[in-house]
């Protein structure tokens, strides 16, 4: 007899009542869903305390001032600096951005493949941030985000519909948007200063990735 799980209601709902596009790409989905947790435990109380444990670099601060230490055996810094956000326009838009190519990905290559897409591009993206400014405060999924966008600019270049890719405005506005960072402009209209080492870092690694993945075979390239 076919034994079902229930809950206090008398049924335990299964993935397939989940909306298609989350049954999809649950990875995906899973990444949004802890680093809006991340933030609502960080920001609104502004937890320094998590922002200490979570940064690149270890720091302490107090009386207004700053301390930070140098790297150490520390792995998860590697990682968790994506998973905090200074503000809600911050996590809003990575978060919509993580969607929209973590889930393109995702499709092709399956939920292990782009969470350890995701663990590589976070670890290289911060490292590069970490070299373009040194020891500071960072934090944002950004790095990731266009490491995933250069992973389908490629991926679509050379494996031409293997990878459904957005719209080319979108290409275009995320390319637009890394270039007026760069050049400083963020800080020129008031919004701030930018992870511009981790974008570029970020790009850079996920158009490398594209070529590695263009050239294995399908078996190892997913569905």
């Amino acid at each position: 007899m076919p034994v079902a799980e229930t809950n206090f209601v008398g049924q335990m709902p299964s993935l397939n009542s989940l909306p298609l596009p989350i049954r999809r790409a649950p990875a995906t989905f899973l990444l949004i869903v802890v680093t809006s947790v991340c933030f609502l435990l960080f920001y609104p109380a502004q937890w320094v305390g998590m922002l200490e444990l979570f940064n690149f670099v270890p720091f302490r601060s107090a009386g207004g001032y700053v301390a930070f230490g140098g790297l150490n055996d520390e792995w998860w810094r590697l990682l968790t600096p994506t998973l905090i956000h200074f503000g809600w326009l911050h996590v809003v838009f990575n978060c919509l951005w993580l969607w929209e190519f973590g889930q393109r990905i995702e499709h092709r290559l399956g939920a292990i493949n782009l969470l350890g897409l995701y663990g590589v591009t976070a670890m290289v993206s911060n490292y590069c941030q970490y070299l373009w400014e040194g020891p500071s405060i960072f934090g944002g999924m950004s790095g990731v985000v266009y490491a995933f966008l250069g992973f389908i600019m490629m991926l679509s270049w050379r494996r031409p519909g293997w990878i459904t890719p957005p719209p080319m405005a979108v290409f275009g506005f995320m390319l637009i948007w890394l270039l007026v960072g760069m050049v400083g402009s963020m800080d020129f209209i008031g919004a701030g200063a930018i992870a511009n080492g981790a974008h570029a870092g970020g790009l850079i690694i996920g158009l490398i990735l594209g070529v590695v993945v263009s050239v294995l075979p399908v078996a190892f390239r997913g569905s």
